[in-house]
């Protein structure tokens, strides 16, 4: 199809620990969540034309490669660390299924680990390395962001990944879902 992307790359924030004090992304947001990405998977035409590439966290990351990869599109999972730490870290929820759906993706993409366990910034280069593969296969990727507009909670959180993107509102090829809010912030494409 013509106005297939090449390329989806997606971030945006984990669904929030039960412990959280200020909800970022809550568990009973996340079927809202996920049929807004489905949809815009839909209004792109996101199929086998389409790699997805993503960090893989519970929440936006997974979410948009189930989608994707339903849609028939390959997958490219670019983990901040090797997987059973990543999954520790950035994956794993008691009493969800967020690590089994996580390995199941393992299973289907092509992985990648940045890991530098030891480096405060390893989250940075991973939303680098992640936009870098994007780009390395289309210059002007799109992209799915499932962001309440906020600041993170550290290094390399969504706010890090939109500034390095580049997009903007306005830009057919950007999707950003509130988390939070039961709305888009901006639903552009």
């Amino acid at each position: 199809m013509a106005d297939q992307p090449e390329v989806v790359v997606v971030s945006g924030h984990m669904v929030d620990a039960p412990d959280r004090p200020d909800a970022r992304f809550p568990e009973g947001e996340v079927g809202r969540v996920t049929q807004e990405v489905r949809t815009a998977f839909e209004r792109w035409h996101v199929g086998p034309g389409t790699t997805l590439v993503t960090g893989a966290a519970r929440g936006a990351d997974i979410v948009a490669a189930e989608a994707a990869r339903a849609r028939g599109a390959r997958l490219r999972l670019v983990l901040a660390l090797e997987p059973d730490e990543f999954a520790a870290r950035s994956v794993a929820l008691p009493g969800t299924d967020w690590e089994a759906r996580f390995r199941a993706l393992l299973e289907d993409a092509d992985v990648e680990v940045v890991d530098a366990p030891d480096d405060d910034d390893v989250f940075e280069r991973t939303n680098e390395r992640i936009i870098e593969v994007a780009r390395d296969l289309d210059p002007r990727p799109h992209a799915v962001v499932v962001w309440d507009g906020q600041e993170g909670d550290g290094p390399g959180g969504t706010r890090d990944f939109v500034e390095r993107l580049g997009a903007g509102e306005g830009d057919g090829r950007l999707v950003v879902i509130d988390p939070t809010s039961g709305a888009d912030r901006h639903n552009q494409g």
